[in-house]
């Protein structure tokens, strides 16, 4: 957020002006012009103004909106547990462990067998064992480090570092999910915004948004629906991506712990509606234009790429915001949208952009 917000005055010509008065206060002269004393006076008033400016920012970050780093934990400790920065998350998957045939005993597959895929490494973190006459047994294989890992797909993760007895094969039988990074300070702020509601018992919407989030790092919205009484519908998506069937699982169970839950509520997680697009658009260029056509391009691109990336549930598609954002570079003269066309979204609904196409239609005066 822009520190807009100004508590302590950091204007070095007003500190200059007010160093002038006082010195003549106090000397009865005024301090000649392009002076070397005039000129130290403005060296001080500029290095003050810096002074004042950065207690100006330390003072905003005081205030929730305007805290950031480690001054915004700092906030969040006034909440105790509920308060503390959500940290980085292991992926997960579940593997389909396979033996070569049945056997007249149970195999184990330890605890710490490991499945690679490229530089990513995946355990078990118990002891599994496929029963007697049994082919196979679907075990859980956690990332061994946290954070955001890149997509492996179903059936992508089936090599094995620690062979188990009579192994024939292994592999993912979902795709690789749960990774997260640490919670950054827009998504951390957001939800220290929310706790306030978490201290009720009641089951309100904003307890139980609060408490979805808390579940599930991945969780960016939330959408609650009640169709009849104590019957909960919680929409969650990650971004603009469905979260998998393990996570909403894990934010179910974790919903569902008695000091959280109202007592005869009954909770379902759900996906949203997801509704693509594209963005198809023709532009006209100012004919004086002093900025590159690709450049331009890159530009409009990149603006649009954000705007569509911020969309969360219950959004519509307005292209007087396209439009808007293409007419804030004062080089484009004219923009004609293709595609999208208007759209009035749902509360479980968010809007999500596959492609971005642009087409210059030339210059013009």
């Amino acid at each position: 957020m822009k520190n807009d917000i100004e508590l302590i005055n950091s204007d070095p010509k007003k500190i200059y002006e007010e160093g002038l008065k006082i010195y003549k206060e106090l000397s009865g002269e005024d301090i000649p012009p392009a002076s070397i004393l005039s000129y130290e006076l403005s060296t001080f008033a500029a290095l003050l103004g810096n002074i004042k400016a950065e207690m100006n920012r330390v003072a905003l970050e005081n205030y929730l909106p305007y805290a950031h780093g480690v001054r915004l934990d700092l906030k969040g400790t006034m909440y105790g547990d509920r308060g503390k920065r959500l940290q980085a998350n292991k992926s997960r998957t579940t593997m389909r462990c396979n033996i070569s045939q049945p056997v007249n005993r149970d195999v184990y597959i330890a605890k710490g067998t490991r499945f690679i895929n490229g530089e990513y490494i995946f355990k078990t973190e118990q002891i599994y064992k496929i029963a007697e006459g049994k082919t196979y047994i679907d075990v859980v294989a956690v990332c061994e480090s946290a954070g955001e890992t890149p997509k492996i797909l179903k059936g992508e993760l089936n090599q094995i570092v620690d062979r188990y007895d009579y192994f024939e094969s292994c592999e993912n039988i979902t795709d690789v999910t749960g990774g997260s990074d640490e919670e950054n300070d827009d998504m951390y702020r957001a939800r220290l915004e929310e706790i306030p509601e978490s201290f009720t018992s009641a089951g309100s919407d904003g307890a139980y948004k609060y408490w979805t989030k808390k579940a599930s790092s991945l969780v960016t919205d939330v959408e609650i629906i009640s169709p009849t009484p104590n019957n909960l519908e919680i929409y969650v998506v990650n971004k603009q991506e469905k979260l998998s069937t393990e996570e909403k699982n894990k934010i179910k169970a974790f919903l569902e712990q008695p000091n959280i839950k109202a007592l005869n509520d009954k909770i379902i997680i759900k996906d949203p509606t997801i509704h693509e697009y594209t963005i198809d658009l023709r532009y006209t260029l100012y004919r004086d234009a002093v900025i590159s056509k690709s450049t331009i391009e890159d530009i409009l691109k990149k603006e649009l790429k954000n705007f569509t990336e911020k969309f969360n549930l219950g959004r519509s598609l307005n292209i007087q915001d396209i439009i808007g954002i293409c007419k804030s570079l004062k080089e484009v003269k004219k923009v004609e949208i293709v595609s999208p066309s208007e759209y009035q979204a749902g509360k479980t609904t968010i809007c999500k952009c596959t492609k971005i196409n642009l087409s210059y239609a030339g210059s013009d005066d």
